[in-house]
């Protein structure tokens, strides 16, 4: 799956109508806030509320991702596997960052690891409460948010600058 896709319609759409987008865009595992926060930013769209609407979107479903964890669960086991069984590459890097920095360190990682919505499923089939899972996904995406809001702001800006 392409992860610019919808992006594309960023461009054609103006006011609350292209805030909305960004929600519904960043709300997409695939696509997420690391995708649409630089779109959004890139095409001028209002750097702040961006990073809120995205935020917003990419966390909603990932707290109902949390709240119906055991069908979530059942679909990455059809989709990668059992996490036990054979894992797929995604699954495997999400283990090991799990293993080693439990569950703050996979979701700090998250949004350039697996993605929010597999991350969260993962730290709860391998032992993390959901209190701690929703908050430490709320955290890290709320700091990805944030930081890539500022690095597409300033870098917009110094292009503009220079040319």
């Amino acid at each position: 799956m392409d992860p610019t896709i919808g992006t594309d319609a960023l461009a054609g759409v103006d006011g609350p109508l292209g805030y909305a987008l960004v929600f519904l865009l960043a709300a997409i595992p695939v696509v997420e806030v690391l995708v649409v926060v630089p779109a959004g930013v890139a095409l001028g769209m209002n750097p702040a509320l961006v990073a809120l609407a995205a935020f917003a979107g990419n966390l909603t479903t990932v707290l109902l991702v949390i709240v119906g964890s055991d069908r979530a669960l059942a679909f990455v086991r059809r989709r990668f596997g059992d996490p036990d069984d054979e894992p797929s590459k995604r699954v495997r890097r999400a283990k090991r960052l799990w293993k080693k920095y439990g569950t703050p360190g996979l979701a700090l990682a998250a949004p350039i690891s697996t993605g929010a919505h597999l991350a969260a499923v993962l730290a709860l089939s391998l032992g993390s409460g959901r209190r701690d899972v929703a908050s430490w996904m709320a955290g890290s995406l709320l700091v990805w948010t944030a930081a890539l809001a500022a690095a597409s702001f300033y870098g917009v800006e110094s292009l503009g600058a220079i040319v």
